[in-house]
Formats: structure tokens, C-alpha cells, sequence
């Protein structure tokens, strides 16, 4: 038994036997009574077996899959998930990930026990709805604190789409769920911001959960060492916002050294390349982006780019077609596409994407309508 666990042990006991007069002290609204018994604390340890991290989750079906962040998990080599009820049951198994909403779903070993799962809503919250954020009670006072939600930002880089919730407490681990009135799960916590006059929990939406479906399994050791490149990963992105492509450069390269299958980099790599000009490599890298994701729709965009800048149109057009293609709406794709139709002297096609920018973004329409006109 670990340390964590054996300073841990007495706390389960003080917590089992305070939780109910604490429930009755915070009138525990209905939607969480259903949900605490299906909240986890998940805890993971390093290579030295000492604690690495602590994070919130939830069962997401009764054979003991459970859902939380990968921050959590990422770089344990072994985990576990305490219960509300004090019971202790190792992660076996990592079955889905989405490193772009940064979720993972976690096959737990119960024992041959059905546990309760939660139910996910993939409808989005409405802004003014009030939801409620359920931690874990083994790390803070209060199990839950209700909050609303305050706006929806649809384009957060690196996160996508995230709901922000006001709420008076500022301390909540990440991977606990948000739950609507009905106890349903609508969102995910990923980090929170303590302000001077109010404290944001940033979510992701439920959607993103609903898609968490069982696919190819690693264990926890497998996916550990397909995480190592993460950190290479990171380290490349602060220096791209730095503009130091050389040096993002050599982050990526290690990036895709440690996992030649991590897409992402590779999209960085030719990021990288287009700006310092060495397009033969980006073109290479964005290839190969595609290969590993074949409906990866900034690789796609990223090559028509690559084309563009080598006058090779009939190349670029048809990338940026595949980009519109994964996503319809893809503004930028259309604009670039108009603008590579009037350099082969395709002024009708041109007009084509103009008429569909004009739904899309009014800006970059006007802007597309300049060229062909000017």
C-alpha cells in the first residue's frame, strides 16, 4: 500500500461518517444525490509509485468505464479510482481518448460489480441555465456548487468548443462532471479561473463524451509510453507562439520520434516549415499527417497552402476541396479556394465560392468579392 493510500485510509473514514450531517448542512439538491454515487476520485502514480496527480470522473456504463481528462492520467504508470463509498479499484485499460477535447475513457477493474453510470445529454446548455458541478468529497469540503451558464465559446484554441459556468467557489478537479437539473451530464471540467469578482469553470460539452466509443485498447503502461510525446508536443507550441519555428521544430521532430503516429505534430511540422519556406518538407509532413488521419481537415487545408505557394494550382484546389469536403463549413478552405480559382482565370468558380462565403463569413466574402472585381 502506498503512502497516498495509507494517509488517505483514515480521511475515507472521517469523510463516511461526516457525509451525511454534511449532506444535511448543504441541503444536497436531488440531481446530486443521483450523481455522487457514480463520481470517482481518480488518483495516479508515477514511476516511483508516488502520487502524480488527482482528478474528478465518472462511471460511464456499469462495467466500469470511467470518463475523466487525460491531463489526469497523462504520464501515470498506474492509477486508481476511489468511490464515494470508500471502495478502491485499479484503471485497467485506456479504451477511447479525444486529444483534442483532452478526454479519456478508462476501463476500471470492479471486480465483477455493476456500478451506476451516468447519463450523458448531448444537448447543449442554454446560456442562463443553472447546472450543477459535482467534485470529488474526499478532496474538498463542499461535493458540489451550483453555478450558470454564463456563454458558450465556440472556437477556444486548442480546446474547441467549452462552456463557461459561473460559480462562488474557484476549487474543482478537473475531469468532474457537470450535471443538469435532471442529473444528466452536460459537460466536463477542464480547468477553472479564480477571478477577483467571479470564478469561471471552463467545461466541455457532453457531445464530446457521447463520442468516447470503445476502440482499439492499450493498457495503462501502453499508452503511457504513446503519451510521452505529449510533453515535446507542448514545449513546440509555446515556441510557435513565440513565431521560433526552428526551435518548435525540434519539438515536434522529438514529438513524432516518440510516437510516429501522433498526427498532430506532424500538422505542426509542416506549420513549421511552410513559414521558414522549406515546402518540400511540409509537404511531406502534412502527407503524412493525413495518412495517419485521412479526413484530418487542417492537414488537407494546410497542403492546399503548401500548393498554392508552389504555383501548383490543380494540386491546391483539390486539397482545399477535401478540406470542404470534411467540413462544409469551412470558411477559410472557400476563400482560399476562390482566390486559387482567379489564378487559373476560373473567374465563374470564383463567384461559386463567393456566394457560399457570403453565409459563412461576411468578411472574408467581401474581401473574396474585391479580388474578383478589382
Amino acid at each position: 500500500m502506498g503512502m497516498h493510500r495509507r494517509l488517505l485510509a483514515p480521511v475515507i473514514v472521517l469523510f463516511l461518517l461526516a457525509f451525511p450531517l454534511q449532506a444535511a448542512q448543504q441541503q444536497v439538491p436531488e440531481p446530486v444525490k443521483k450523481v455522487l454515487p457514480s463520481t470517482v476520485l481518480v488518483i495516479a502514480y508515477d514511476e516511483k509509485d508516488e502520487n502524480l496527480a488527482n482528478g474528478g470522473g465518472f462511471f460511464i456504463s456499469r462495467n466500469g468505464d470511467i470518463v475523466t481528462t487525460r491531463r489526469v492520467l497523462r504520464g501515470a504508470r498506474r492509477a486508481e479510482v476511489l468511490t464515494v463509498k470508500g471502495e478502491i479499484y485499479p484503471v485497467r485499460l485506456i479504451v477511447a481518448e479525444d486529444r483534442e477535447e483532452d478526454l479519456v475513457r478508462a476501463s476500471v477493474d470492479v471486480s465483477g460489480k455493476t456500478v451506476s453510470a451516468l447519463p450523458v445529454s448531448s444537448k447543449i446548455p442554454e446560456v442562463g441555465e443553472r447546472v450543477i458541478v459535482v467534485s470529488s468529497p474526499w478532496v474538498f469540503e463542499q461535493a458540489f456548487c451550483e453555478g450558470i451558464v454564463s456563454a458558450i465559446d465556440e472556437k477556444v484554441p486548442r480546446y474547441g468548443k467549452l462552456i463557461w459556468i459561473d460559480v462562488p467557489v474557484a476549487e474543482v478537479l478537473s475531469g468532474s462532471p457537470v450535471v443538469n437539473t435532471k442529473g444528466e451530464v452536460i459537460g466536463v471540467v477542464t480547468f477553472f479561473v479564480k477571478g477577483e469578482d467571479r470564478n469561471i469553470v471552463f467545461a466541455f460539452p457532453a457531445e464530446r463524451v457521447a463520442a468516447l466509443k470503445r476502440a482499439k485498447e492499450m493498457t495503462l503502461t501502453q499508452w503511457w509510453q504513446a503519451t510521452r510525446a505529449e510533453g515535446p508536443f507542448l514545449a513546440g507550441s509555446v515556441f510557435v507562439a513565440m513565431e521560433e519555428y526552428e526551435k518548435a521544430l525540434s519539438y515536434f521532430e522529438q514529438a513524432v520520434k516518440k510516437d510516429p503516429s501522433y498526427a498532430e505534430a506532424y500538422l505542426m511540422i509542416g506549420y513549421c516549415c511552410v513559414e521558414m519556406g522549406r515546402y518540400t518538407k511540409a509537404i511531406e509532413a502534412y502527407k503524412q499527417a493525413i495518412r495517419i488521419k485521412p479526413d484530418y481537415v487542417e492537414a488537407h487545408y494546410g497542403l492546399g497552402v503548401v500548393y498554392g505557394k508552389l504555383h501548383r494550382y490543380t494540386e491546391a484546389i483539390e486539397e482545399y476541396k477535401q478540406a470542404i469536403r470534411i467540413k462544409p463549413d469551412f470558411a477559410e478552405a472557400h476563400f482560399s479556394l476562390g482566390l486559387t480559382y482567379l489564378l487559373i482565370g476560373d473567374r465563374a468558380s470564383a463567384l461559386d465560392e463567393y456566394k457560399i462565403l457570403k453565409d459563412l463569413n461576411e468578411e472574408l466574402a467581401n474581401e473574396l468579392f474585391d479580388f474578383i472585381y478589382k
